[in-house]
C-alpha cells in the first residue's frame, strides 16, 4: 500500500499580516507548478495563505522534524516565473512576510551530468542532486585576459541541513534503505498518480544524435527503479543550457553535478536576510537538446521527498520569542519550558481537537491551521487569555490531558500544573477546575460503560435536488479512529442518481485513504432522507472499472439511518433514552414486531403500544416502507426514537422469515451489523437460482446511534 500522504482540499485563510504563523522556521519555493504540487502532497496538514501586500500565495503546514513530538512549521509557495530575479524577489517577498523562518529551501528539478569516465558521479534521470557544497552562479564572472573568473562565492548554506545530510549518507553507507524514498511510491489514482516514475527505457542518454549506454547499475551505485542522492555542488544561471560540450566544460571547471536557474536568487535572498539557505533538485534531463518533460513529475516528487527525508533528520529550529506579555509561556524560565516539553513528548498519541474542545468549550478559539502536536496546541492557548471561570485555556488544556493520561505520567504533569498554578496565583481556581475535570471524567467512565465504543466509519449523506427530481446532493463524513466522535466533512458533490455510485466510490476510497493505518474493523453508514431508506444501498458497487464491480457489503457492515429524525432536534431526546435502553446490563435487543400476519391491524393501537413501553429497542416491519404498510409502521418507529430497525424489502414478510429474522437479532447489540453482513456474504455466494431466496439479499437494517450525529450545514427545525 502507498505511504504517500492522500491529496486532499487545502483549507484557505487570509489576512493583513502572517502574525498568526510566527512559528514558521521553513520556508520552501519551488519554481514550477509541478514542483510545488509534488512538494504540497507531502506536507502534513497544509493551509493556503494570501497575505496583503504580498503577491505570493502560501500554504503552511507541517513536516516531520528529528524530535517526533516537534515537527517543522513549514510554508511553500510556488514563482511565478522560473528564473533568478524572480527567485530573489520571491525569496525576499517570504522572509518579509514569515520573518520566523530559519531556512529557505529550493526543491524542484534541474539538468543532471554524466559522466561515463567516473560511474560513481554519473548522474541518471529521477536521481537527487543535494547541494552540500552550495551553488555556483557560473553566470557572474570577471572576464580578464580572455579568461572568465568567477566572482563572488554565495555564502549562507544551512549547516543544519548539511549535518542533515551527512546522517543520511551514513544510513546510506550503513546498508539502511533511505525512509524518504517510500514516498516515490503515489497512489495508481488521480491526483498522485501523475507523479510515476517513467519507464527505465525513456532514460536515454545521447551526445549529439548519437545513443550511449549508461554505465552499469553496479559501477554507478544505482538500485534498479529508485533514485541514488549525490551530495556536491550546482551549478545556476540565466541560461537554458542545451549543450553537452558546454555542460561538460562548465562541470569539469566547477565541479558541478546539475544545473538549474534559481537556486543562485533564493540563495542571495536568504543570504541578505541573513538566513540559512539549502538546495535539493531531481534530475530531469541531460542538458541536452533531446530535453524532454517526460520526467518532471517524478523528479519533482524525488526532490520533495528528499527535502522531507533531510528535515526528518534535522533537529527544530528554534521559534524566536515573542516579546514578554502576560501569557503562560511568558512566564516560563527555559528550564521550565523544557520541563514542559520533555513531559509532552513522553505522552500518548492523543486526538488534539477532541481534546481541546472537551477542554476549552467552544467559546475559546482554535487556531485556524490544525495543531500538529501537543505542544503546539499548548503554545497557542499560552496566549490567550483566562475566561469568567479565571482557569488559564493552556493550563485547562493541561487538565484535560492529565485525566487521559496513565497515573505516573498524570501525578508529573499535575505537578507541573500545581507550579504554573502557585506562579500565576490561581492555585484555588485550578483545585476547584480540577474536581470539575475529574467529576465529568467519572460521568464517562460510567456512560462508556454502557455504550459501545467508537469505531471508525464512513457516513454518506444523500438527498434528492428538491427540484430536479432526477439530481442528489452527496456529502460524506469521516470518523478516521476510535477514540470520541468527531467526523471530518469531505467535499460535497452534486450529480445525478444514475451516478451516485461514482460519488460514493469517490468517498470511500477518501475514507480509506485515512483509515490506511487502521486495523480494525470500519463501517459505512448511509444517511438518507424517510423516502430513500428503502433504497438497497448495500448492494450497490464499488470498483466500477473494475471487470466485475464489487457489491459494497461485500467488504464493510452497511447500515442506513434516518436524515430527518437527524434534523428533527425534537425528538433526540426519546432517542437517546431508547438507544441507552440497548445497553443497559445485560445489553440486548427489546424487539417488536410489525402487524405480520395480521391483515388490516389498526396502526393506533400498535402505534401506543410502542410508545407505551420505553424500553423497546427494535422494531421488525411488516412489509417494506414502499408499500404502506411498512411505510407507515416505520414513520411511526422512528417518530418513538426507536434505534433499530429491520425489513424485508419482500412483501409481506412471512412467519418463517419474521422468526429467521428474530434469531439474527439476538445477542450482543455490537454484532448485529455483522451478522447481517455475514447473511448478505452468503447470498452473494450462492448459487444464482438462490440468491434471490436468501434473506440476506433482501434485509434491510436501519441502525442509528443518536450520539453520532453530523453537521450538513441545513437548519434544524
Amino acid at each position: 500500500m502507498s505511504t504517500t500522504p492522500a491529496p486532499s482540499r487545502t483549507p484557505y485563510a487570509s489576512g493583513r499580516s502572517a502574525a498568526g504563523w510566527s512559528d514558521v522556521t521553513i520556508g520552501i519555493i519551488a519554481a514550477l507548478p509541478v514542483e510545488g504540487a509534488a512538494m504540497a502532497a507531502l506536507i502534513t496538514n497544509p493551509v493556503a495563505v494570501r497575505v496583503d501586500g504580498d503577491p505570493n500565495d502560501y500554504r503552511v503546514g507541517h513536516l516531520d522534524s528529528l524530535e517526533p513530538a516537534r515537527p517543522h512549521r513549514v510554508v511553500l509557495t510556488t514563482m511565478v516565473q522560473d528564473n533568478t530575479r524572480n527567485a530573489a524577489t520571491t525569496c525576499t517577498d517570504l522572509l518579509r512576510t514569515f520573518p520566523g523562518i530559519r531556512c529557505v529551501i529550493m526543491t524542484g528539478i534541474a539538468g543532471g551530468v554524466p559522466s561515463l569516465a567516473r560511474p560513481e558521479r554519473h548522474v541518471r534521470l529521477g536521481d537527487v542532486v543535494v547541494a552540500v557544497d552550495g551553488v555556483v552562479d557560473y553566470a557572474h564572472v570577471r572576464e580578464r585576459c580572455g579568461t572568465e573568473e568567477p566572482r563572488r562565492p554565495v555564502p549562507g548554506v544551512s549547516i543544519e541541513l548539511i549535518h542533515a545530510a551527512v546522517r543520511l549518507q551514513e544510513m546510506a553507507y550503513q546498508g539502511r534503505a533511505p525512509q524518504w524514498s517510500r514516498w516515490l511510491k503515489p497512489s495508481q489514482e488521480q491526483p498522485m498518480a501523475v507523479f510515476a516514475r517513467p519507464p527505465a527505457s525513456t532514460d536515454q542518454l545521447h551526445y549529439g544524435d548519437t545513443l550511449i549506454d549508461h554505465p552499469p547499475l553496479n559501477a554507478s551505485g544505482h538500485d534498479k527503479g529508485r533514485p541514488k542522492i549525490h551530495y556536491g555542488r550546482i551549478g545556476c544561471a540565466d541560461v537554458l543550457l542545451l549543450d553537452e560540450k558546454r555542460r561538460d566544460h562548465l562541470a569539469a571547471r566547477h565541479d558541478v553535478l546539475a544545473f538549474e536557474m534559481e537556486a543562485a536568487g533564493i540563495a542571495a535572498g536568504a543570504a541578505g536576510h541573513g538566513v540559512g539557505w539549502f538546495m535539493v533538485r531531481g534530475i530531469v534531463d541531460y542538458c541536452n537538446v533531446h530535453k524532454t518533460d517526460r520526467w518532471h513529475p517524478y523528479a519533482s516528487l524525488a526532490a520533495a521527498g528528499c527535502v522531507r527525508g533531510l528535515l526528518a533528520e534535522c533537529r527544530p529550529f528554534p521559534i524566536w520569542r515573542k516579546a514578554p506579555g502576560s501569557g503562560v509561556i511568558a512566564l516560563l524560565p527555559d528550564h521550565e519550558l523544557d520541563r514542559l516539553i520533555e513531559l509532552l513528548d513522553r505522552l500518548p498519541e492523543l486526538d488534539l481537537q477532541a481534546i481541546s474542545r472537551v477542554a476549552l468549550g467552544w467559546l475559546t478559539p482554535l487556531p485556524e491551521s490544525p495543531p500538529a502536536t501537543l505542544y503546539e496546541l499548548f503554545t497557542y492557548l499560552a496566549d490567550l487569555n483566562a475566561g469568567a471561570d479565571h482557569v488559564p485555556p493552556a493550563l485547562a488544556l493541561a487538565e484535560e490531558i492529565a485525566v487521559q493520561i496513565e497515573h505516573r505520567l498524570r501525578a508529573q504533569l499535575r505537578r507541573w500544573i500545581d507550579q504554573m498554578a502557585e506562579r500565576l496565583q490561581i492555585l484555588e481556581v485550578m483545585r476547584r477546575h480540577r474536581a470539575l475535570v475529574e467529576e465529568r471524567r467519572q460521568r464517562q467512565q460510567t456512560a462508556s460503560q454502557e455504550m459501545p465504543p467508537v469505531q471508525p466509519c464512513l457516513v454518506i449523506q444523500i438527498e434528492g435536488d428538491g427540484i430536479d427530481r432526477e439530481r442528489c446532493e452527496v456529502r460524506y463524513w469521516i470518523q478516521r479512529r476510535s477514540a470520541g466522535w468527531h467526523p471530518e466533512p469531505g467535499d460535497p458533490r452534486k450529480t445525478t442518481f444514475r451516478r451516485v455510485e461514482l460519488a460514493m466510490q469517490a468517498a470511500i476510497r477518501h475514507a480509506e485513504t485515512a483509515w490506511r493505518d487502521n486495523n480494525g474493523p470500519v463501517g459505512i453508514e448511509f444517511l438518507l432522507p424517510t423516502e430513500l431508506l428503502h433504497q438497497a444501498v448495500e448492494w450497490w458497487e464499488t470498483e466500477l472499472e473494475a471487470p466485475t464491480p464489487t457489491p459494497l457489503c461485500l467488504d464493510y457492515p452497511v447500515v442506513v439511518r434516518s436524515l430527518d429524525r437527524m434534523r428533527a432536534v425534537y425528538r433526540h431526546r426519546v432517542w437517546a433514552n431508547r438507544w441507552r435502553a440497548m445497553w443497559r446490563h445485560s445489553p440486548g435487543h427489546r424487539p417488536y414486531w410489525g402487524r405480520i400476519g395480521v391483515t388490516h391491524a389498526d396502526l393506533g393501537q400498535w402505534n401506543a403500544r410502542l410508545r407505551d413501553d420505553e424500553n423497546i429497542t427494535t422494531v421488525v416491519l411488516s412489509a417494506s416502507p414502499k408499500h404502506e404498510a411498512g411505510r407507515e409502521e416505520l414513520q411511526s418507529a422512528l417518530n418513538a426514537g426507536v434505534p433499530v430497525i429491520l425489513w424485508d424489502r419482500r412483501t409481506p414478510v412471512e412467519p418463517d422469515t419474521a422468526r429467521l429474522i428474530g434469531r439474527v437479532a439476538r445477542g450482543d447489540p455490537t454484532q448485529l451489523p455483522h451478522r447481517i453482513r455475514a447473511l448478505r456474504t452468503e447470498a452473494a455466494t450462492a448459487l444464482p437460482d438462490e440468491q434471490r431466496r436468501h434473506l440476506g439479499w433482501h434485509l434491510a437494517l436501519l441502525w442509528d446511534d443518536p450520539n453520532r450525529t453530523v453537521d450538513d450545514g441545513r437548519p434544524q427545525p
